[in-house]
């Protein structure tokens, strides 16, 4: 196994939860870095997302979109705040090319 960020194999296991059983983190000798073995950063596809931001922004609540596709209410709520963040600055930065 390599360290993800120096790509060096100088690594150890590192770190136990309360009940000293060793957890999937590992350390790397020469950067200095944790790191997970597998680690997926987007759980959800991203099509999917498309759909839930879709959905609300056709009017259907929050609420029901986490229901009806079975995503975590958070999880919805954060997407939407997202697009909505990049659609302001995309709004922000055509006004400042005018």
């Amino acid at each position: 196994m390599e360290c993800k960020y120096s790509n060096s194999e100088n690594i150890i296991k590192k770190g136990k939860n309360k009940k000293g059983v060793q957890r999937f983190y590992f350390y790397c000798k020469d950067c200095h870095s944790y790191f997970l073995e597998k680690y997926e950063k987007n759980r959800y596809p991203n099509d999917l997302k498309k759909i839930a931001i879709r959905l609300y922004t056709d009017g259907v609540e929050i609420a029901v979109i986490n229901r009806s596709l079975e995503i975590p209410y958070e999880t919805v709520r954060s997407w939407i705040r997202v697009e909505g963040e990049r659609a302001i600055k995309k709004i922000e930065a055509r006004k400042k090319g005018r």
